[in-house]
């Protein structure tokens, strides 16, 4: 296990612990949550690059990774579908594949028979996403780590790494997350049976069968990432004062209301402005000569 620190949220850190080896990332409770854009994609990279070493099973007797204490096998449930982890039993963290955690954030979509007939006659081979490993023409999983075939949905990617819009004028946008199968989303050219993976009109990328390629079609994003993360961009905090107008006008328009029946109740009409003084020159001399002699008998009671 090797510590990562990747960048979070709000300009925080967080730490993770990666197998490189067994393509496995652990994670103590709501780390995962608090990966920001430029982190996500910094993981991806470390996990593509783990995909050029040999796969090596999990042992069995393999315990937490803080406290080395049993692992059970948890079945999550996401707006993206349904994942697996092995979590520690006393709560201190889970282990999850590579291709697990990509599931589970949903970058992922099932690899269809069109596809893999559509990789067939383009020669291609098809890719792991745990492990990286070559699948068989006719296996349902991979003989290596087991993991079900899937493709890399670009589209989905992009937008989990900036869900603000702050890239959005850059070219890997282009793709709606939501396409139409027989339609392309970047041109809206209409694509013959089977163009799954690429647009026959325009070349974009729909999906991509190697985890290394779909990080090269979004590492052009980590400099506006980091960017953005620093200081966000003029048409995101546009974009946040328009969202909050109008619950900000509701809010005005509750407080006055309000006051106009806290008014009413008491019997109040408009605000009095007073513009003499409510206390007269010898009014005020008086309170000070009243306050000298308090503090003079205060002295002499203490003396």
């Amino acid at each position: 296990m090797q510590a990562v620190r990747l960048a979070g949220h709000y300009g925080r850190e967080v730490e993770l612990d990666l197998c490189e080896g067994c393509h496995l990332v652990w994670f103590d409770p709501i780390e995962a949550a608090g990966l920001s854009g430029p982190g996500i994609l910094a993981l991806i990279e470390r996990m593509a690059a783990a995909q050029a070493l040999a796969h090596r099973t999990l042992d069995p007797q393999a315990g937490c990774a803080r406290c080395r204490g049993a692992l059970k096998t948890v079945h999550n449930r996401s707006r993206w579908g349904a994942s697996l982890q092995l979590e520690c039993a006393a709560g201190h963290g889970a282990y999850q594949s590579f291709g697990e955690f990509l599931r589970e954030k949903g970058l992922l979509r099932a690899m269809t028979l069109t596809d893999r007939e559509q990789l067939r006659r383009a020669a291609q081979t098809l890719a792991c996403v745990n492990c990286g490993a070559t699948v068989g023409e006719g296996e349902p999983a991979c003989s290596h780590c087991g993991s079900v075939p899937a493709l890399f949905d670009v589209a989905r990617l992009a937008r989990a790494l900036d869900p603000e819009g702050a890239t959005e004028a850059h070219a890997v946008h282009a793709t709606a997350a939501e396409r139409d199968a027989l339609r392309c989303a970047a041109c809206g050219a209409t694509q013959p049976a089977g163009a799954s993976l690429r647009c026959v009109q325009c070349g974009a990328t729909l999906a991509a069968t190697r985890l290394a390629d779909a990080h090269a079609q979004v590492a052009a994003l980590a400099a506006a990432l980091r960017a953005h993360a620093e200081r966000p961009a003029p048409h995101v905090v546009a974009r946040r004062l328009a969202g909050h107008a109008p619950a900000a006008a509701r809010e005005r328009e509750f407080v006055e209301r309000l006051r106009a029946e806290n008014d009413a109740q008491l019997g109040r009409g408009e605000p009095q402005i007073f513009t003499e003084p409510l206390i007269g020159a010898a009014s005020r001399w008086r309170l000070a000569v009243l306050a000298g002699l308090l503090l003079w008998w205060w002295l002499q009671s203490g003396a």
